[in-house]
């Protein structure tokens, strides 16, 4: 079986080097660093302000579509890019809580709350400069209190959000590549469902919007 399996990865490497002679770099690719390494799924740390890397289970890299706009040509139909959409990326994280009462759902609400948001039964009421002291700028939630509400702008979710940084390793645990998500946006909080015949950990599904993404890969 192992001289099989050596017979035909010679025979495709060969035919390989054969057919992708006016491609560059194939040759060099398939045949000097094909055992050298190959990147695995699991190798990669999610940095997020106040959310635990080591408790982050999956998360999307970012992808992106070049739409296009159709125009009709004679007989035919030909298309121009137009833009580029960048994807929004959803992660996974256990639920899991301190002794001090902190957790991780706690922290994803208290980022809305901080700047972006707070509950419609403290709008206008007597505790509600109390019911503020819990988020991280008092000040700034309270500004809106006056006319009973709080702007969802994009600016105060991309501050509560902070910096986003995906990291993928190497075996040796070397950063191989990295994405830094620009104007992230929490846009979707997916609490996973309790149920009595279930002993398996709660997770929390986060999906995130952004403008761009920068991939960094290692020189």
């Amino acid at each position: 079986m192992a001289n099989e399996r050596q017979n035909f990865t010679n025979r495709t490497l060969s035919n390989l080097q054969k057919y992708s002679q006016n491609f560059s770099g194939q040759s060099k690719l398939a045949t000097e660093n094909i055992y050298v390494g190959a990147q695995q799924a699991f190798r990669f740390f999610l940095l997020i302000n106040d959310l635990p890397a080591a408790f982050i289970t999956q998360v999307d890299r970012p992808s992106y579509t070049i739409q296009t706009q159709e125009h009709m040509l004679l007989d035919h139909v030909v298309r121009y890019p137009i833009r580029v959409k960048w994807e929004p990326i959803s992660f996974t994280i256990r639920e899991i809580f301190n002794e001090d009462g902190g957790s991780v759902g706690g922290n994803i609400l208290n980022k809305l709350l901080a700047q972006s948001y707070y509950y419609p039964d403290d709008v206008n009421s007597a505790d509600a400069p109390q019911s503020l002291t819990n988020v991280n700028n008092p000040s700034l939630a309270a500004r809106d209190l006056v006319f009973g509400t709080k702007n969802l702008s994009k600016e105060n979710l991309i501050r509560a959000l902070g910096n986003v940084k995906i990291v993928s390793l190497d075996p040796d645990g070397n950063t191989f590549e990295s994405w830094e998500v620009f104007n992230g946006m929490i846009t979707s909080v997916d609490f996973s469902q309790l149920q009595y015949s279930d002993d398996s950990l709660t997770n929390i599904t986060i999906r995130l919007e952004y403008d761009w993404a920068k991939l960094t890969l290692r020189q």
